[in-house]
């Protein structure tokens, strides 16, 4: 199976001042890692069926709103506790991993995660990667090999 840009392609950027590359490559690679992100809300529940969730720190102190509407909202449930079943300070943690990634020949940032047969497209020039961030031909190019 022949996939490998061959460098004489004209999306692929093999000849870099008259030096030939090989395994051409996404640029500044950097590895993929856990992360975590934890947000507090103090939220004025009526019952099960809904409510009203505003930012704030861990203590309670309400972080900027995004709108005066927001803003009157929070007013409202501050003047009216007696409409709520449960005032409180709720944690919200969430946890994702953040693929590698690289950088493109054409600038943009390119996550290796498999999009098409182990490989991946650079979503502004198309340029398609394998998953340790090789360029490759695009898959309409790949050729199998004769057995």
């Amino acid at each position: 199976l022949r996939i490998f840009s061959t460098g004489n392609g004209r999306r692929n950027r093999a000849a870099l001042s008259g030096v030939w590359r090989w395994n051409a490559m996404l640029r500044n690679l950097v590895r993929g890692e856990y992360k975590t992100s934890v947000e507090y809300a103090l939220e004025f529940f009526f019952d099960r069926t809904g409510g009203f969730s505003f930012p704030c720190d861990e203590y309670g102190n309400i972080l900027p709103l995004k709108s005066p509407e927001a803003a009157e909202n929070l007013e409202w449930c501050r003047n009216h506790p007696e409409e709520f079943e449960l005032i409180e300070i709720r944690r919200h943690k969430q946890s994702w991993y953040e693929p590698d990634s690289g950088i493109c020949y054409c600038g943009e940032r390119v996550y290796l995660v498999n999009e098409y047969c182990g490989a991946c497209q650079c979503p502004r020039c198309g340029q398609w990667y394998n998953l340790f961030g090789q360029e490759l031909l695009s898959p309409e190019e790949w050729e199998m090999d004769e057995i």
